[in-house]
């Protein structure tokens, strides 16, 4: 019998789409000091960059003799990834030597801060990804792009820096709202789509913290996820289907911003706008474009677009998708009723419609 089947929540995979190690354990974060004392025996120190929300609900044991911790508090969500808090965790780790990690605590942003933070410092520290979101687990952690914002765009200051290792506990998601958890299934879904069909039946009802199903769904979409990034490690080819419903995702979360729109939120009327872009353009049939929607729903996910993004702001945000190429149409991956497509030359008519509906 296979380590998953005897124990749903606790998996490993070695050498996952690059990355050295993946582990998914219950009570992982209380033999982190040995984790790390394994990997990196010579450190003297390490960086811990942490979610100061997360750290708080989950504290981390105090590490052994002879290692310090330079730690560093994010702010929550989307406010950590600024160029004046990357600032910040640089000047506080500059003097980590090469063979010094940096473990990175929190959610999709917090990595993304803390990833890229290792990618500038000495040209490339090694990082450990400590995901605490659904999203995170299911989706961030893998694939190596790290970045912050720009006020021009989402993820324009960037780079790709995978994690040396990815060491996710599941009993982080205990404390996670409702509304994060239903956000991130999101993103497992848009897996589902995009490779393993199966998962999306999985899905309903939505599982919650806690549940074997839960912890099966996340591992399942990051198989998905792994094949893709293996086949593509710099997102230039077959990877670019991961960015389903993420097109118009991005342009909603830069107008109505993380409060009012959380990532997965965003993604998931971003699929429904795409899968109304493949029925106009008879490559998915109505009624399964229905079920999509559908599906999002009993996920308890809108699909709709809100009253305060018009087809005009949404398309203005579009404009400037650091994915699009002067002068061409944009690129959407559209959902078909097995897999997904890549269109790069999607004009404004096209889009204005769809999200009208």
């Amino acid at each position: 019998m296979s380590r998953a089947a005897r124990a749903p929540h606790a998996w490993c995979r070695r050498r996952l789409a690059g990355h050295a190690e993946v582990r998914f354990e219950p009570g992982l974060l209380a033999r982190l000091w040995r984790r790390v004392r394994e990997a990196w025996p010579a450190a003297e120190r390490v960086g811990l960059v942490a979610d100061a929300r997360v750290h708080a609900l989950w504290p981390l044991p105090a590490p052994p003799r002879g290692l310090a911790v330079l730690r560093v508090d994010l702010p929550p969500g989307e406010a950590a990834k600024r160029r004046a808090v990357l600032a910040r965790v640089t000047d506080a780790l500059v003097d980590l030597r090469r063979d010094e990690p940096v473990l990175v605590l929190g959610g999709g942003a917090a990595l993304d801060v803390g990833g890229l933070a290792a990618a500038l410092l000495r040209r490339g520290l090694p990082w450990v990804a400590l995901p605490s979101t659904v999203v995170a687990m299911a989706d961030a952690a893998l694939g190596g792009k790290v970045a912050v914002n720009h006020p021009r765009g989402k993820n324009l200051l960037g780079t790709f820096h995978p994690a040396a290792r990815i060491w996710a506990d599941p009993r982080l998601l205990e404390t996670l709202p409702p509304r994060e958890v239903r956000a991130g299934l999101a993103e497992v879904y848009k897996c589902a789509r995009v490779g393993d069909p199966g998962l999306g039946a999985r899905l309903v009802p939505p599982p919650e913290p806690g549940e074997p199903r839960l912890a099966e769904a996340i591992r399942r979409a990051l198989l998905v996820k792994a094949r893709l990034v293996a086949r593509d490690p710099r997102d230039h080819g077959p990877r670019r289907a991961l960015n389903l419903g993420h097109t118009v995702g991005h342009a909603l979360e830069g107008l109505l911003g993380p409060r009012r729109l959380r990532h997965g939120e965003a993604v998931a009327i971003g699929m429904v706008v795409a899968a109304r872009l493949a029925v106009r353009r008879g490559r998915l049939a109505a009624a399964e474009a229905r079920r999509l929607a559908a599906d999002l729903e009993a996920l308890g996910l809108p699909v709709d677009l809100p009253a305060a993004a018009t087809p005009e702001a949404v398309l203005e945000r579009l404009a400037a998708d650091k994915k699009r190429r002067p002068g061409r149409g944009h690129t959407f991956v559209l959902p078909l009723a097995r897999g997904v497509e890549i269109h790069a030359d999607v004009r404004g008519a096209e889009i204005r419609a769809a999200l009208k509906g």
